[in-house]
């Protein structure tokens, strides 16, 4: 069976971009927020920010006749310490109920999403002292449709 190419990327974006509680605790970015799906982000990028993945491990569950495979990704909240150690917090633990045991929030082409596992949030590593980072992992079930 060919699967169709999985991005998760695109869709925990938009889904995270979707939530005002976690938006307004951001920075505007480029006619949006400061969301990115790529490292490094691009230097001009503000704090509070979050950064999305990439993939740290991709497997599968694949049936005889269908393929299901499961992402790992960290989701990762960054920003100026001591001034916004609260909003970052507070945007990882709005992350982790946004996603955790919730399949319907989140959107992949070519799949459907059966399962998402969240872990932490926890410190996430950060350059220096001046800026605090909180980490939330998620597990990611998803199914090919057919």
């Amino acid at each position: 069976m060919n699967a169709p190419p999985l991005d998760v990327l695109p869709g925990l974006r938009a889904a995270i971009l979707a939530v005002p509680e976690i938006t307004s605790r951001l920075a505007p970015y480029n006619g949006s927020f400061s969301v990115h799906t790529r490292r490094p982000v691009p230097d001009n990028a503000p704090f509070p920010m979050i950064v999305i993945g990439p993939t740290i491990a991709r497997t599968d569950d694949d049936g005889l006749s269908d393929f299901r495979p499961t992402a790992v990704i960290d989701i990762n909240t960054y920003g100026p310490q001591p001034d916004r150690y609260r909003d970052v917090e507070a945007v990882a633990e709005r992350i982790y109920g946004l996603f955790h045991r919730q399949a319907s929030a989140l959107e992949v082409d070519g799949y459907a999403v059966t399962d998402i596992r969240c872990t932490g949030p926890s410190p996430a590593p950060v350059d220096d002292e001046s800026r605090v980072g909180r980490r939330v992992t998620l597990t990611i079930r998803l199914y090919a449709k057919p």
